[in-house]
């Protein structure tokens, strides 16, 4: 057993896939699998319960993810102390059309840990000089062929609306809600764009009632009841419940993109950190 057969399974446990594992680790997806075989081998158990298109953990892989996500998170820790130590007073330019409240929280504890770096960053969805950029936070896009990327964030989108919204409890399909009032982030944003695919993929044009760029007063106006919304599946709070759409299947990734030239020095150890976050 070693590190690298561990981070394999963990990274598999996380994302539900060996492919994206593999792809992380720019390795072939037969060495995922035959290093995770190996594992369950030594281990004298499976880990995965596996299907011909997917692989799903068991009691087993539970059990060992859980504990590996506490030993993950101490060795994470001490490479950081020890690798991120630096005089060096260096800004990182950050463009983020995304999750901004996430890249801020991602910011500020990488900061703690080097309080010399500084950041340049902007949050502006219409920003289109991207060679003032050492990072691009973003949906998969043409807009960067010449960039590297990898998966930062991928999560499934729902419908929010207020708990006494009377659709909710029910299976329904995405066109029964054509006459509703909808909520939607600044236009320019990657949600809206979304929120106007699906809708057309229903057959119908969203009525826009409120365009709000805040996510807290986004999140107020839904438990409010003036709109429904898409949005980020995740913790809700007691007033902004999910409708049960049965036909939206849709998730929202985000990738972080770099172009070659800058993956050095102190962008190179934001972008670490942010391979190493649990978004």
């Amino acid at each position: 057993m070693d590190l690298l057969q561990l981070r394999y399974f963990f990274e598999s446990a996380k994302t539900g896939s060996f492919a994206k594992t593999a792809k992380k680790y720019m390795v072939p997806l037969t060495s995922v699998s035959a290093s995770i075989r190996r594992l369950e081998k030594e281990l004298d158990c499976t880990l995965f319960d596996r299907t011909s298109n997917r692989v799903s953990l068991n009691a087993n892989g539970r059990k060992l993810q859980q504990s590996l996500c506490i030993a993950f998170t101490e060795i994470d820790n001490a490479i950081e102390e020890i690798t991120m130590h630096s005089d060096e007073n260096s800004e990182i330019r950050v463009l983020v059309r995304g999750m901004r409240r996430n890249i801020t929280d991602m910011i500020l504890r990488f900061k703690e840990k080097i309080p010399s770096c500084s950041f340049k960053v902007c949050f502006n969805f219409s920003e289109t000089n991207f060679e003032n950029y050492d990072i691009i936070i973003d949906e998969e896009s043409e807009l960067y062929p010449q960039y590297e990327k990898f998966e930062f964030f991928s999560t499934k989108l729902r419908i929010k609306c207020a708990k006494d919204h009377p659709l909710l409890g029910r299976k329904i399909k995405m066109k029964q809600l054509c006459d509703s009032n909808f909520i939607s982030m600044g236009e320019e944003s990657n949600l809206h764009r979304i929120l106007l695919d699906v809708c057309s993929q229903a057959g119908f044009t969203p009525k826009i009632s409120v365009m709000c760029n805040d996510l807290e007063c986004y999140e107020k106006l839904i438990a409010g009841g003036i709109g429904i919304a898409i949005g980020r599946e995740k913790s809700l709070s007691p007033e902004i419940f999910y409708l049960d759409v049965s036909d939206l299947d849709k998730r929202y990734t985000l990738y972080c993109y770099y172009p070659k030239s800058a993956y050095d020095g102190m962008v190179k150890k934001f972008i670490d950190f942010l391979k190493r976050s649990n978004y």
